[in-house]
């Protein structure tokens, strides 16, 4: 696949939602304390989340709902 435009428009509200998730648990927990396990454990979801759509839809959609999902992520308190 070469674009989120090759993607239902469910699988990429779900997927965006997931990654945008993600990454803000991230964030909370990056700005809790860096190097605690919970900011690793984040991290790595964050990242196997990624290499799993872009193994499965092609590196170019992953990069294009990475985007999307950092655009989505809920602001950390």
């Amino acid at each position: 696949m070469d674009s989120l435009a090759d993607l239902d428009s469910e699988t990429i509200e779900r997927l965006g939602k997931q990654g945008g998730f993600l990454l803000g648990t991230y964030h909370a927990e990056l700005a809790k304390d860096p190097a605690s396990r919970a900011t690793e454990s984040s991290r790595s979801n964050v990242i196997a989340l990624w290499h799993t759509i872009k193994l499965i839809y092609g590196k170019a959609v992953a990069r294009d709902l990475f985007l999307l999902s950092r655009n989505r992520r809920q602001p950390s308190n």
